[in-house]
């Protein structure tokens, strides 16, 4: 925490010393609070204590934001996250920079916007591109490195990525090898099209140079908002290139959301339905057809759930149902979703004027996998409640009941998760 006020005392002393006018800084932070009870989230087993967890979790940040003029603006956040004292990994309570950034209007006198530095990359529903880091703690969702963004009109605009996930070792020599993780590629974006709404393409990169993973993917998605209270978002994508060294990609996913809100109804609730499918390795063949979750936002399809696919090795029961269900990952704790499919039914509702909740229910199978594809049923609820403008109350359930793809392990997962989250 003294860093943290030594950071915004910092701020504030460059700003007077340049003379910087205080309505051009802007400061803000958020304090969350969050209580975990997590029961059999790897294993399916009561017997088992080792994915029991019962855990208080803070974050902690504070953030500035300057404007200087001329088109150019700079932005930094340093963060906490930990999950009690004494808990590893050994930096559980050191600070990190989450974002830092600079942003160039109209650089070189073009209609074009320079963004370097660290910064998050958002898209969409966060399918393919939504999150950085690492997911089990939620740390942070950046990534370093520069953004282009052409602006063809007002309706239409084409984002060109260079960013790095891992820098790993700076030299590039023989003891070492080339090591790095880099996401590259473009998202040309129209905002409004007189059919579909808004609709977005894609072509994007993840090269992995320590595994030889080289794998491009090309997507579309289109969504949408009507006045009659349908919306909707459906996305695809397909990957080629190399999976790893000597392996073909070959692979496939989409997602599908649509929902209706009552507007007449005081509540105003929303009756939804979704559907996501990750194609899955084909026995016999010699490509690899699994789908590489590239950076999809955590949680993609629930907190419960994206716990159950962390990247955990022998401990998480995947191992022995699914062996290669994290082949495809690249860092570690990943929430490495593949050959999976997951239909999706739920409602939300404005319970009242702070008061809001939602339930959903799903069923889950895997794709390509040898024996039994049933995966189970997953039950999930929250309640969140708007204390006032800048602080809520929240508390989420999930279950997961264990389908016969696991054999004896029978036990359900479960998660009962509470929050105070406090921004300004």
């Amino acid at each position: 925490m003294k860093k943290l006020i030594l950071f915004l005392f910092v701020v504030f002393f460059a700003a007077q010393a340049y003379a910087i006018e205080v309505s051009n800084v802007k400061l803000g932070g958020q304090v969350r609070v969050r209580g975990y009870n997590l029961q059999n989230f790897w294993d399916f087993d009561n017997d088992v204590d080792s994915d029991n967890w019962s855990v208080i979790r803070h974050k902690t940040s504070v953030h500035a934001g300057l404007d200087l003029g001329d088109g150019i603006s700079g932005f930094v956040k340093i963060t906490n996250q930990n999950w009690g004292n004494g808990v590893t990994p050994s930096d559980n309570n050191d600070l990190f920079v989450d974002n830092a950034w600079i942003n160039v209007k109209n650089f070189l006198d073009l209609p074009v916007t320079l963004k370097l530095g660290r910064q998050n990359l958002m898209y969409g529903s966060g399918f393919v591109l939504f999150d950085g880091q690492s997911q089990l703690g939620s740390n942070s969702l950046y990534f370093d490195g520069i953004k282009l963004t052409a602006h063809f009109s007002d309706n239409m605009m084409l984002d060109m990525i260079y960013v790095k996930d891992e820098e790993n070792a700076r030299a590039n020599n023989a003891a070492v090898g080339e090591d790095d993780i880099t996401l590259s590629g473009l998202y040309l974006t129209y905002k409004e099209t007189p059919i579909v709404g808004k609709a977005e393409v894609y072509a994007l990169n993840r090269h992995d140079e320590s595994l030889g993973k080289d794998i491009i993917m090309y997507g579309l998605r289109a969504s949408d908002k009507l006045k009659c209270g349908f919306d909707y978002s459906a996305e695809i994508a397909v990957q080629t290139g190399d999976a790893m060294t000597n392996v073909d990609q070959d692979a496939m996913g989409y997602k599908l959301d649509a929902g209706y809100t009552l507007k007449d109804v005081s509540m105003k609730p929303r009756f939804f339905v979704g559907y996501a499918a990750l194609t899955g390795d084909e026995a016999g063949s010699t490509d690899n057809e699994r789908w590489d979750t590239f950076y999809g936002g955590w949680p993609q399809f629930g907190d419960l759930l994206a716990f159950k696919y962390i990247n955990a090795g022998p401990l998480n029961i995947l191992n022995t149902t699914d062996p290669g269900y994290n082949s495809m990952s690249s860092v570690g704790g990943e929430a490495v979703y593949s050959n999976i499919n997951i239909l999706t039914v739920g409602t939300s509702a404005a319970l009242t004027e702070k008061l809001s909740g939602k339930v959903s229910y799903s069923t889950i199978t895997f794709d390509e996998i040898v024996g039994d594809d049933e995966f189970g049923n997953y039950v999930q609820g929250s309640v969140k409640y708007k204390y006032s403008k800048n602080l809520s109350f929240s508390i989420y359930a999930a279950m997961i009941d264990p389908g016969n793809a696991f054999g004896t392990m029978e036990d359900k997962a479960t998660e009962f998760m509470w929050e105070a989250d406090l921004r300004f």
